[in-house]
């Protein structure tokens, strides 16, 4: 056979091999069970068998000795008689007075065999002259034979149909199968409670890069508490890594508001030309970018505590911010929605949005509904929309749809970055979807907090 028919038939199969972790060793550990339980039963009942069939050879061995001394002893008139009352269902014994002759033993194996056995367990059989035949089959399940009385007659016995011995474990079949179910099911547990740390691994990697760090609990074995203590060594690592990296960068972005304040304040004694104009539109253009860096690399280690605040009045004001500038915008949705946020986040996430609704699309309608366990906002334009391919990336830092990099048409690509990492801060989510009719829709849902202080941050799986 062929390597590549060895791998589509392992393919074949694979389909029935279980994907996780835990149904792979409760299939093992079934699987092992059973053929522990069918080996044993197996090897159990061939010995109970062996024991039976013994049992019985043993039982008629002294059956026959015992009539055979009855017989000698009582008067010859009755010995047909009482040779007929001590036989039973399968074991026929017969009188014959010494005019008749012996029948001469089997010459088979199984007749010296079987013989030979009666003799090792009623060693008087073999003073009686014990004569045995058998057919030639194995087990013997029926034969015949006679011994010699003390006056020279005989008795003659036939066994036929003797009752099968069914070994006991057989018969407890049903109670095995309980109790291997009950230690399957009880490996399960331990497996479960063993595999249980590799699913907090695997949420805790999930959640890398995702939002704020999620470190694991080093409990369980001793392989698993090594595993969780560095991938937690190895989260703060990274952790410090882009800290160290977002002050470096942060400190530079501010350093540049210096020089460009003093350009600004130097092209102010430039005559009023169209270089000015160019060169103040430049530093325009450079400013909004340090600011837009700024908010996008302070934005996890904002100082801004949650509190209270009017959801409606936050948006209404930004769609009359717009409408003044002469934007088309319409808000629609409660008067009144207070929530625990942060106000000054959550109003950069949302102007970036509107801006971006106005740009792209001409308009913004914000709309604002109550589920009851969130606030759920709804931001459309009637632009051209996004692709769906394109749904998570536009959300990366400095990713842009329009990309000639002028900011006056494409801003900085961090305006969405901003917004859902506000958005995120408050435990919400952020999604993106083209309308039916033409446009694109942003969803954000937040979480109703009861109480304003309570945080959403990095935290310890339990």
């Amino acid at each position: 056979m062929t390597r590549l028919g060895i791998h589509r038939r392992g393919h074949h199969w694979s389909h029935l091999w279980p994907r996780s972790l835990i149904g792979r060793l409760g299939l093992v550990l079934f699987g092992a069970v059973l053929l522990a339980v069918i080996g044993n039963a197996i090897v159990l009942g061939q010995a109970e068998q062996h024991y039976g069939d013994e049992t019985q050879t043993w039982h008629i061995a002294e059956q026959v000795e015992t009539a055979g001394h009855v017989l000698s002893a009582i008067d010859p008139a009755r010995r047909g008689n009482v040779a007929s009352s001590l036989s039973s269902p399968y074991l026929t014994f017969t009188w014959v007075d010494v005019a008749q002759a012996r029948e001469v033993q089997g010459d088979n194996p199984a007749s010296w065999l079987l013989r030979h056995e009666m003799i090792e367990h009623r060693a008087a059989l073999a003073g009686m002259d014990l004569r045995l035949r058998t057919g030639p089959g194995t087990p013997v399940k029926a034969f015949d034979g006679d011994v010699r009385l003390l006056d020279g007659s005989t008795l003659r016995f036939g066994v036929t149909d003797l009752p099968s011995t069914v070994p006991v474990i057989y018969a407890q079949l049903g109670s095995i199968a309980l109790l291997s179910i009950g230690v399957l099911l009880m490996a399960l547990f331990l497996v479960q409670t063993l595999a249980s740390p590799l699913k907090m691994l695997v949420k805790a990697a999930d959640a890398v890069g995702n939002g704020p760090p999620v470190f694991i609990p080093t409990r369980g074995p001793q392989e698993i508490r090594h595993v969780a203590q560095a991938f937690n060594a190895m989260q703060r690592r990274i952790d410090r890594l882009i800290a160290s990296r977002t002050e470096a960068l942060a400190a530079v972005s501010h350093d540049l508001r210096t020089p460009i304040g003093r350009l600004r304040l130097r092209a102010g004694f430039l005559p009023n030309t169209e270089d000015r104009a160019a060169f103040d539109s430049d530093l325009d253009e450079m400013e909004g970018m340090v600011n837009d860096l700024l908010d996008y690399l302070g934005g996890e280690e904002d100082p801004e505590k949650p509190r209270r605040t009017d959801l409606p009045a936050l948006l209404s004001t930004l769609v009359d911010n717009a409408t003044d500038a002469g934007h088309v915008a319409s808000y629609e949705g409660p008067e009144r929605l207070p929530l625990a946020l942060r106000p000054l986040g959550m109003r950069r996430a949302f102007s970036n949005i509107i801006n971006n609704a106005i740009a792209y699309g001409g308009t913004a309608r914000v709309t604002v509904r109550d589920t009851g366990n969130n606030a759920v906002i709804t931001i459309s334009d009637d632009g051209p929309g996004i692709p769906e391919a394109q749904f998570e990336t536009v959300f990366e830092p400095f990713h842009r749809l329009e990309e000639s990099r002028n900011r006056g048409t494409g801003g900085t690509g961090l305006g969405l970055t901003i917004a859902r990492q506000a958005v995120t801060r408050e435990g919400g989510t952020i999604t993106l979807n083209n309308r039916a009719e033409g446009g694109l829709s942003v969803i954000i849902t937040i979480p109703k907090r009861d109480d304003p202080t309570q945080k959403v941050g990095r935290h310890t799986l339990s």
